[in-house]
């Protein structure tokens, strides 16, 4: 018996060790992907997508998977208002700098002053060009009308259906963003394909919003560039990220709310890997 009770601890040892080191391997192997959401950031996504210097947070957890594993394109268009504007390449061209070195190639459709309606409007413009993805950040302009907002938003998840996409939640300036977070959640929850990205979390950290609680400072564009790398993780094709036209680019409703114009240029550069990502730079 004694000599039984010694072999059992030798095998529940040995499975334990075996068990620790596939742990280690999961998290640390870059290659290592997350059952149903994808691969945790890590390895290779930090060594090109990196958080400002001087800022510290946790990102929260996605609701929802990563889009990048769930896909084999690499075409994504972003819908938004002056918050995803103001990362475009009229300013300083954050967002699509960060998505371009995972792959991506990418068009923000953005601008200021938007409402939900504005999401439609894209769509119907765009939407049948062959896009693989999109993300939506639409909610912060909105006129009390939660009715109104929720039949808005239905009719682009409809449009947007057959694809696996990110919605964001809106930061929580008044109380009112509070029910429109409410109901960008439980819609999404009723679409499969939706995966939930909580800005209103992110935006509560100290240095991403400027003075007047809505607009982003530099640092909180660079954060939302990054979360929503993350959200994305990289493309089926790192080979190929590039910045797209947009269509829409008329910021005179909010004008005065956006960053200063910088002329900017469009370069090449080699990302690890042996890939290429066309940005544009001031």
């Amino acid at each position: 018996m004694r000599r039984n009770g010694f072999f059992a601890g030798v095998v529940a040892t040995l499975l334990a060790l075996v068990i620790s080191f596939g742990a280690y391997r999961f998290v640390v192997n870059r290659s290592e992907y997350l059952n149903g959401v994808g691969r945790i950031p890590g390895g290779d996504f930090n060594a090109l997508i990196s958080l400002p210097d001087g800022v510290d947070l946790t990102f929260p957890e996605l609701i929802g998977k990563m889009i990048g594993p769930q896909i084999k394109g690499n075409r994504v268009l972003m819908i938004g208002d002056s918050i995803f504007a103001s990362t475009s390449n009229r300013y300083g061209n954050e967002m699509c700098n960060t998505l371009t070195k995972l792959g991506w190639q990418v068009a923000v459709e953005a601008q200021a002053g938007e409402f939900i309606g504005f999401g439609s409007k894209v769509l119907g413009r765009r939407w049948e060009e062959g896009w693989d993805t999109a993300v939506v950040f639409l909610g912060t302009n909105n006129d009390d009308n939660m009715t109104a907002y929720e039949e808005k938003l239905r009719e682009m998840f409809d449009v947007l259906s057959q694809n696996p996409f990110v919605v964001l939640t809106t930061a929580e300036f008044r109380p009112k963003q509070l029910q429109i977070n409410e109901i960008i959640k439980r819609v999404a929850d009723e679409y499969g394909n939706v995966t939930v990205l909580d800005w209103a979390a992110v935006a509560r950290n100290n240095g991403l919003i400027g003075n007047d609680g809505i607009h982003l400072t530099a640092d909180g564009r660079l954060v939302l560039a990054t979360a929503i790398a993350r959200s994305l993780e990289f493309a089926h094709d790192r080979n190929n990220g590039q910045c797209l036209e947009s269509v829409f680019h008329d910021d005179s409703k909010v004008l005065a709310a956006m960053p200063t114009t910088i002329p900017a240029e469009t370069v090449t550069t080699d990302v690890p890997g042996g890939a290429t990502a066309t940005t544009v730079v001031p």
